[in-house]
């Protein structure tokens, strides 16, 4: 599910050094921590949450390049914000923003952009725009950008469900279904899915739809 082919893992090499090289950060580590993506994105239990994730978002985030205030700042969240992804797990954020800041250090980024990714990454444990400290200006939008499969066309988030069940093989159906129907719900009964107008505009209705869908699946099983 969601697999991404050779070639176009190789494209997203290249955006990963371009990424590195235009924030002068040091292409010996960058090589070494695309690695480390690779390895932890090519994780055998990431039927969704793998290099395919990243590519949709990235590919997102150009799209709204005009309405994103640190293109940089983004594009790095989005690049580590799953990196670490342990379904067993209730602290990935955390754990993936602190990888995610050795990693920067590593490649020598700007300390104000690795505090700034940092942020955008914890803001996806509630998917909310929690009140940092000199709080990095794109993170609505970067968020928006990590909800942008909940607004798929039916098909797709039919096939992002089932991979969602599928990395949670190993819970039994009615755990599942309890923990999956909290988040959706919690999703729907939000006044706002999307913080940036033009995002709502292109995502919400489709997204309500989606989320009803697999609400009335898991209830009514």
């Amino acid at each position: 599910m969601f697999l991404i082919p050779a070639e176009q893992k190789s494209k997203l090499q290249l955006q990963w050094s371009d990424l590195i090289q235009g924030l002068a950060g040091s292409p010996r580590h960058a090589k070494e921590v695309w690695a480390l993506l690779d390895k932890h994105y090519s994780e055998p239990q990431r039927s969704f949450h793998n290099l395919t994730h990243i590519q949709s978002m990235l590919r997102h985030a150009e799209e709204r390049r005009a309405d994103i205030q640190n293109f940089p700042v983004v594009s790095l969240a989005i690049w580590f914000h799953d990196m670490v992804y342990d379904t067993h797990a209730n602290n990935n954020e955390l754990k993936s923003a602190e990888l995610a800041g050795e990693l920067m250090m590593r490649m020598e980024i700007n300390p104000t952009v690795i505090m700034h990714v940092q942020q955008c990454i914890l803001a996806t444990a509630r998917h909310e725009v929690a009140d940092f400290k000199n709080r990095a200006a794109d993170i609505p939008l970067f968020l928006d950008i990590a909800l942008t499969i909940l607004g798929a066309p039916k098909d797709v988030y039919q096939q992002y469900s089932r991979a969602i069940r599928n990395e949670f093989r190993w819970l039994e159906a009615p755990a599942y279904r309890a923990g999956r129907l909290k988040v959706l719900k919690r999703f729907a009964d939000r006044e706002q899915l999307y913080f940036h107008p033009i995002m709502a505009a292109q995502f919400d209705a489709q997204a309500r739809a989606n989320i009803a869908w697999e609400i009335k699946k898991l209830t009514f099983v």
